[in-house]
C-alpha cells in the first residue's frame, strides 16, 4: 500500500492544475503596477534554557544542558518580491 502527502491521491489532477497556475503567474514578466508578493509562514517554538551553562575555561568547551523550558509558540511572516530582483 502506498500513500500520498504531498499530492491528494484522488485529487492528482486538480492539484496539478491549480499549480501550473501559480506557476504561470511567476512566469509573467515584472509590472511595476501590478507587483508580485509572496508570503511565507512558519510556526516557532520560543524556547528558555532551563539550566544556565557552564562558563568556558582556557581550552576547554562551553557546556550547555540539553533541557529548555517551553515559552509559548509564534509565527513569523516573510514577504518577498521575487521579480524585483
Amino acid at each position: 500500500m502506498k500513500k500520498m502527502w504531498v499530492i491528494p491521491a484522488k485529487e492528482n489532477g486538480e492539484f496539478v492544475a491549480k499549480t501550473e497556475d501559480i506557476l504561470a503567474v511567476y512566469a509573467l514578466p515584472y509590472d511595476e503596477n501590478i507587483p508580485l508578493v509572496c508570503m511565507d509562514e512558519q510556526p516557532v517554538q520560543l524556547l528558555k534554557e532551563k539550566y544556565e551553562g557552564v562558563s568556558m575555561k582556557p581550552g576547554n568547551v562551553q557546556k550547555e544542558d540539553y533541557q529548555y523550558i517551553r515559552n509559548g509558540t509564534c509565527s513569523i511572516f516573510l514577504f518577498t518580491a521575487p521579480l524585483e530582483c
